[in-house]
């Protein structure tokens, strides 16, 4: 099994170019085609307009967003020239989020950053990557904002509940495992521990196993949101894991994403990969 496409979110900051580099190695493993989408924070004009030279302030910020995308795009082309890939450039004008969610829709697999609050594109990070976790129906594979990852898919944390969101993320990681010895940590949460439609987790093993992959399987105690999201984090460090695989959990709310409190809990505290699905 391979993607048939990974689209890459691309913006001004130095994190980007971590997940070009993780992309850009998936991409050659699946022989697919990278797409590069850059999308930044664009402010509304009206704002502008309430100070004095809103005209020149308007055209000089518009002039300085341009020649970022430039760069940006620059700098995927330079980097992409060196990878075995078909490299494609898109960018989103206006509307960044709706622009991305209607690109990513189409991707195999789309990779994106962890949320970073010292991010200068801060304005549109954080909804655009809850955006692509819980609006996209597709994977969504979220690097985080500090370290390197040379390897990614040797050694994997599978979060499992039995749930439909957990089903989808364990069939969506599979390209990413070929060979890999996995851990599926089952626990649920105190909310969802009389599901009377959870799958066993022997189904998930076999799953697992009929792609080659080394699988054991660990009980963990049941908990609150908080505890069960800090298990998994604890687990892939005990485990040495290059990859956390899970079902991404959430709901809108007065037109808002509201996240699960475990997926919460990974976004703000991962130290590795972590592949999500919904």
């Amino acid at each position: 099994m391979a993607y048939d496409s990974i689209l890459v979110h691309l913006d001004s900051s130095p994190q980007a170019r971590q997940r070009l580099e993780v992309a850009g190695r998936l991409a050659a493993a699946s022989q697919c085609r990278l797409i590069g989408m850059y999308a930044g924070f664009i402010p509304d004009p009206a704002w502008f307009y309430l100070m004095d030279g809103a005209q020149q302030y308007v055209a000089d910020d518009l002039a300085r967003r341009k020649q970022v995308r430039e760069d940006v795009r620059a700098q995927f082309l330079a980097a992409t020239q060196a990878m075995p890939v078909r490299a494609e450039w898109r960018a989103a004008e206006q509307g960044a989020v709706a622009s991305v969610l209607r690109e990513a829709r189409e991707a195999g697999l789309v990779v994106a950053g962890q949320y970073d609050p010292g991010n200068t594109e801060g304005p549109v990070a954080r909804q655009l990557l809850e955006s692509l976790l819980l609006e996209t129906g597709r994977p969504t594979l979220v690097v985080p904002c500090a370290g390197t990852f040379p390897s990614l898919g040797t050694r994997v944390i599978v979060a499992w509940n039995g749930s439909r969101e957990a089903a989808r993320a364990l069939h969506d990681a599979v390209p990413l495992m070929a060979g890999a010895q996995a851990r599926i940590f089952c626990a649920q949460t105190a909310a969802k521990e009389a599901r009377a439609d959870a799958t066993p987790v022997g189904h998930a093993a076999r799953v697992l196993e009929r792609h080659g992959v080394a699988v054991e399987i660990e009980h963990g105690p049941g908990g609150a949101d908080l505890t069960i999201g800090e298990l998994i984090l604890s687990r892939a460090a005990d485990f040495d894991a290059d990859l956390i695989v899970m079902g991404a959990y959430g709901h809108g709310r007065m037109r808002e994403l509201v996240l699960g409190g475990v997926t919460r809990t990974l976004l703000d505290s991962m130290t590795a990969p972590v592949l999500f699905s919904r």
